[in-house]
């Protein structure tokens, strides 16, 4: 397909995921949808978006699907991360009732990781679930969120408690999305990329050291690779273990665990990225701390969140017992014992779920300003 700069094919459980990066394929995604399901023209099509991206991209995309016969609607829901919510759903829900959605009806994520969570946690419910398809809209989405199937709404007693394995059968990603987002989405977001190579390989973490300044300026090829190597990093995980029934998939929660109490524990007042590079930084000094780690390598991390403009300290102090509370309801606890990945060395994580909790509170406790 013209434009398409990287197009893959991942075996994701139960169903197989097409994942397109291309510039301006949002203008292409109806005829891309047909090759992905050459029966899916004249079936219904539910575009859900948000406040922010409906009227930067909606319009194209609307006009993409129309021309290639699906029969649209099209659903907005407010910005943020309040979107990832049960009565956001509920509403959602009716949409899909009031438009009569049977099983072979699909919809469609325009946006970021938010959209997409809800999206495809409706998806996967709505009659025991129906098709869907995300077109990410930040680097976030880009790297992680879009890729793997995991949907879910938070509760106030954490993030993402309530979710469900979905897949979508395309992901389609257009790099000039990009330029749409304000500079501290784009920092956020490569939170993950820092994840993916801290978990998987020495040389894609250099890779990020030696391209700092082009990544921020977002140049095009610089970006279009880095894209290129979060998916195909995450989908091989993935494909590995689909349900997160091993460890394996869950090497992709490093800094996660602290990162997602933080995140809950300011009531989200920081992007998800943010909380994701504190809980890294945490994980790695925890690491060292139990001896499984080289400082050097915790130092190394510190510096490059901060060239990449990552917080390393926290802006608001959070009391340690909230965290440590917080971490308690952790979706991935297993027999009520927290589970934390942590780093024997680049491209070595481990699952453990015997670290001492005080440990787990200092480690949070060297953010604090």
């Amino acid at each position: 397909m013209a434009g398409t700069m990287f197009e893959l094919e991942t075996d994701l459980g139960r169903r197989r995921s097409k994942v397109a990066v291309g510039l301006d394929i949002l203008s292409r995604v109806g005829s891309l949808l047909r090759e992905c399901d050459p029966g899916a023209t004249g079936r219904q099509a539910g575009l859900v978006t948000d406040s922010r991206v409906g009227p930067l991209y909606g319009d194209v995309v609307r006009e993409s699907l129309r021309a290639a016969g699906f029969e649209l609607f099209v659903h907005q829901v407010p910005v943020g991360e309040t979107s990832k919510a049960f009565a956001v759903a509920q509403a959602l829900y009716q949409v899909l009732a009031d438009h009569h959605v049977g099983r072979d009806g699909i919809l469609i994520a325009l946006g970021g990781g938010v959209v997409s969570d809800l999206t495809g946690f409706a998806a996967g419910t709505w009659m025991r679930g129906i098709r869907f398809a995300i077109l990410p809209t930040t680097l976030e989405a880009d790297v992680d969120a879009s890729i793997g199937g995991k949907t879910a709404v938070n509760l106030p007693a954490g993030k993402n408690l309530v979710g469900v394995f979905h897949q979508p059968f395309l992901v389609a990603i257009d790099p000039k999305c990009l330029s749409t987002l304000d500079a501290r989405d784009v920092r956020a977001g490569l939170a993950e990329s820092i994840k993916h190579a801290l978990i998987t390989s020495e040389e894609f973490l250099a890779w990020h050291e030696d391209r700092a300044g082009a990544i921020l300026s977002l140049h095009e090829e610089t970006m279009a690779e880095l894209i290129r190597t979060n998916v195909q990093v995450k989908a091989g995980i993935v494909e590995r273990d689909a349900l997160e029934q091993t460890h394996t998939r869950m090497l992709l929660n490093f800094g996660h665990t602290i990162g997602h109490a933080i995140e809950s524990c300011s009531d989200y007042s920081l992007r998800h990225g943010e909380c994701v590079a504190l809980g890294m930084l945490a994980a790695c000094r925890l690491s060292v701390e139990l001896g499984w780690l080289g400082v050097a390598v915790a130092e190394r991390v510190e510096a490059l969140l901060g060239r990449l403009g990552l917080p390393t300290v926290m802006p608001t102090p959070i009391e340690a017992v909230r965290i440590t509370e917080s971490i308690r309801c952790d979706k991935k606890a297993r027999g009520g014992k927290a589970q934390f990945v942590v780093l024997e060395g680049v491209g070595r994580p481990v699952v453990r779920d015997d670290i001492p909790e005080a440990l787990v509170a200092e480690a949070y406790e060297s953010l604090l300003p």
